[in-house]
């Protein structure tokens, strides 16, 4: 307060300009978050910039930086809030309360009830599992750990559900190690949304067809394909020792040199982060020129992109040669083909996992093109499957009220789901038992008789 000239304190004079408003940080802070979002969503993490983000924000970068330090800290920010979204849709403490204490009529419910909120999530937030599962990977060690942990966090969740489905006799297991194979189904009967949701990131779904997906997806999960003779005949895979040894590396599409260069970039890039390698630590590790580099690649850009079409040309080509020798239209040579494929697949992924890694995990969020690239690969291969399927579809092995297509995309699912467990460093014994793991799952269903 100041004196007056006759000793009498005054009161402060109030400050020109607008008053502080109430919640202008959080408002401001939240502004930001959704503005992060959407241009990392675009863009990717790495080519997005602080000021892409203040200018979708309606603010200058100036401001910006009253709220936040920077781009790391906006991409905390989205991570937090997708993760919030994502947990609170899942429900995770009541997926496994369900299932330990309801019925199997009530658990089958809240596996439709989990599935509606996801696909709800996505049509609010069609970028949201881009945006946490790839672009945050690509950051740093710190993000990746945090993504592991909530891969770790679901797999759990699914581990304990599964658990007293199995001790209810819910569910059946087929092979020597119960526990074993009842983590395994946790990690692939999630894998069953995954149709769902490329359905909506694409918009190639109604309401309609997302219900009479979820209602197939869950008869499957629990019977599997077969038509109910056909189920009944079906052989038992248990391990026998075939396939169990060390995989054969697949054929190099990319040959000679060029093969060279792109294992010792993927070597580079998983060492030290795609950003902090250029030519020059390539060509010494590979052992070459920078001369001889150009005479293959236009850039370390261009390689990411050889590197995804190897890898494409690598899983087609396995589908491929499946349906140019379809098998016989009985149970056993279905199943045989079936586990076959899965496994060559999966030891495909065994033998060039780093690279499998990085592509899944780092080069989504390099290149925000090949999330695209991924589902155009997605439907090239369920349309393989597709192929495989119409000889036992057509000699009445697979139940009349599926439809070939969801069969197809389910498949797919599991596989990408042993895939993930693999790229994501969690405990998998070995290509060959998550191939029975899926094969069994696929034909003859978790649910007992």
């Amino acid at each position: 307060m100041s004196v007056s000239e006759s000793g009498v304190e005054e009161a402060p004079r109030p400050r020109r300009g607008r008053p502080p408003s109430v919640g202008l940080a959080e408002r401001r802070r939240e502004q930001l978050t959704d503005a992060a979002f959407t241009v990392f969503a675009e863009q990717g993490y790495e080519q997005a910039s602080v000021a892409d983000i203040a200018k979708r924000a309606g603010m200058g970068q100036g401001t910006l930086y009253r709220y936040v330090e920077g781009k790391r800290e906006l991409l905390d920010l989205v991570f937090d809030r997708c993760v919030d979204e994502l947990m609170t849709a899942i429900a995770p403490d009541r997926v496994v309360e369900v299932s330990a204490g309801g019925d199997l009529e009530a658990t089958e419910r809240m596996v439709e009830d989990v599935a509606a909120r996801l696909f709800d999530l996505v049509d609010s937030r069609p970028d949201i599992l881009k945006v946490v599962m790839v672009q945050s990977g690509t950051v740093d060690e710190e993000l990746r750990f945090r993504i592991q942990g909530l891969y770790q966090t679901f797999d759990g969740m699914m581990g304990r559900a599964l658990g007293h489905a199995r001790e209810r006799g819910w569910i059946v297991t087929r092979t020597e190690d119960p526990e074993a194979e009842t983590v395994q189904l946790g990690r692939l009967l999630p894998a069953l949304g995954v149709p769902g949701l490329v359905m909506a990131l694409t918009g190639a779904d109604s309401a309609e067809r997302r219900q009479a997906y979820v209602r197939s997806a869950v008869r499957m999960s629990a019977s599997g394909i077969l038509a109910d003779d056909a189920r009944s005949t079906l052989p038992v895979l248990a391990p026998s020792g075939e396939g169990d040894s060390a995989p054969e590396a697949p054929q190099d599409t990319v040959a000679g040199r060029s093969a060279e260069l792109l294992d010792a970039a993927i070597a580079e890039f998983v060492e030290k982060g795609y950003a902090a390698v250029g030519v020059r630590e390539i060509t010494e590790r590979a052992g070459v020129s920078h001369g001889t580099f150009y005479n293959y690649f236009d850039s370390k850009r261009h390689m990411l992109t050889v590197l995804v079409e190897r890898s494409r040309e690598g899983v087609l080509g396995r589908l491929d040669a499946v349906v140019a020798d379809p098998p016989a239209a009985t149970v056993e040579a279905l199943q045989a083909a079936v586990f076959e494929l899965n496994r060559d697949v999966l030891q495909d992924v065994a033998a060039r996992l780093d690279e499998f890694r990085f592509l899944a995990l780092e080069v989504p969020g390099v290149d925000v093109e090949a999330f695209d690239t991924y589902l155009a690969l997605y439907r090239e291969a369920t349309s393989r499957f597709v192929a495989i399927l119409s000889g036992a579809s057509a000699a009445g092995l697979v139940h009349e009220s599926l439809d070939v297509g969801d069969i197809a995309e389910v498949w797919l699912g599991y596989m990408l789901g042993a895939a993930a467990a693999m790229v994501s460093d969690v405990d998998v014994t070995s290509p060959a038992e998550s191939a029975r793991v899926v094969t069994n799952l696929l034909l003859g269903g978790a649910r007992t008789e």
